[in-house]
């Protein structure tokens, strides 16, 4: 079945990522760990977010991090720069990050102005709560000889560090003869208000690019729901599309879009645990679909299928994404009797004594248990 829906609503937009900004910047030993490079790029003089790419920093000097497939998959190592005072992160202008034997390919921040190279290094900026920010534009530049080839890495973009873990099983292929993936990955999460973005909750191509969801939820049900979005190009021109999706048990293929002829058509349902961080995805698939920029449409075609995705699990760190105002009590807390209240920094470490004046998260945890989050600026008179 072919059916079409408007891209406006497929197309991922440029999604700030920062969480309120914190002055504590990190030490260059707790720099180790799983981090995202999200990449927005200008269309129209509008930036969107791109792309996103999970890598690995890890400490190798007395003020260098080592950045591990922060450009693709089978990417080469290199080492940046960190300034434990302002928390900034600094890539050398013209650093080789791939190496194909007959040319190398090498990463510049860039003039777009004049279409040339910046000798000075890519400055990624710490904004506070484990974000990095660059308003670089950023090219990759291919060398072969005396030949260069550029195509645009990003027009600014962000390092983040993961707060969670995204795991799925997929199927690829016809009833009765599946390639089963059980597949895991880190990704990023953020809470605003009752707005849930989760950033490299799926592998969108061969090369380690991530996908990103973004959608809402109501916190008294925990009922989410979550957008359809691009997840990439094929080579025939067409593009692929995830959607939420029904299925046949039997054949485990599925059968259409979810939510047919309905404003919902194509939306991805799923169930949101706030207390303890955990969110369940309703099955979804990759379909064929083609653009039309003249209408502004997409249209998908139920018919031709790259992916059948029937799980996706995510677990984050409840303390870490970003969260305004949580709570998993009912609306009368305030006859509940107080057990304690416990603080966390925004990056989510438990402190037992706040500064004056910072912002922090406050827990309330109630003798049933029950927990009330808020994120507030500390006052020792509270």
């Amino acid at each position: 079945m072919i059916r079409t829906m408007i891209l406006a609503t497929a197309v991922a937009a440029a999604t700030s990522v920062c969480a309120q900004n914190t002055t504590e910047v990190p030490a260059l030993s707790d720099m180790a760990g799983d981090y995202l490079v999200l990449n927005s790029q200008e269309y129209n003089g509008v930036k969107n977010l791109a792309s996103m790419k999970a890598f690995t920093i890890s400490p190798s000097g007395s003020a260098t991090l080592t950045m591990s497939g922060f450009y693709m998959t089978g990417c080469l190592d290199f080492d940046a720069e960190y300034n434990e005072k302002n928390g900034g992160i600094s890539i050398t202008s013209g650093t080789p990050v791939y190496d194909m034997d007959t040319y190398m390919v090498y990463l510049y921040p860039w003039d777009t102005e004049n279409d040339v190279e910046i000798v000075r290094p890519i400055e990624y900026t710490y904004a506070g709560n484990d974000t990095w920010e660059s308003d670089n534009d950023i090219m990759v530049v291919a060398v072969q000889g005396e030949e260069r080839q550029t195509s645009t890495f990003a027009n600014g973009s962000s390092i983040v560090r993961c707060n969670g873990t995204s795991g799925n099983i997929s199927y690829v292929g016809s009833a009765g003869s599946q390639d089963e993936y059980i597949e895991s990955r880190p990704c990023y999460v953020t809470i605003k208000g009752n707005h849930i973005d989760i950033y490299n909750v799926l592998q969108a191509d061969q090369y380690g690019y991530g996908v990103h969801l973004s959608g809402t939820f109501d916190a008294q049900t925990g009922e989410a729901m979550l957008d359809y979005t691009l997840t990439g190009y094929a080579n025939d021109g067409t593009y692929r599309i995830l959607t939420g999706c029904e299925y046949d048990e039997a054949t485990n293929m599925p059968t259409g879009m979810s939510y047919p002829d309905t404003n919902n058509m194509g939306k991805i349902h799923a169930v949101i645990d706030l207390e303890n961080g955990r969110l369940t995805l309703d099955p979804m698939a990759i379909w064929v679909a083609e653009y039309d920029a003249g209408s502004g449409s997409i249209t998908v075609n139920e018919n031709m299928l790259f992916e059948f995705v029937k799980t996706v699990n995510v677990e984050y760190d409840a303390n870490s994404s970003a969260v305004t105002t949580i709570e998993s009590v009912d609306n009368g807390t305030a006859a509940k009797e107080v057990l304690r209240v416990d603080y966390y920094t925004i990056d989510g470490r438990k402190i037992a004594e706040p500064q004056e004046g910072s912002l922090v998260i406050r827990v309330t945890v109630y003798k049933d248990m029950t927990t009330k989050k808020e994120k507030t600026v500390f006052m020792s008179n509270r």
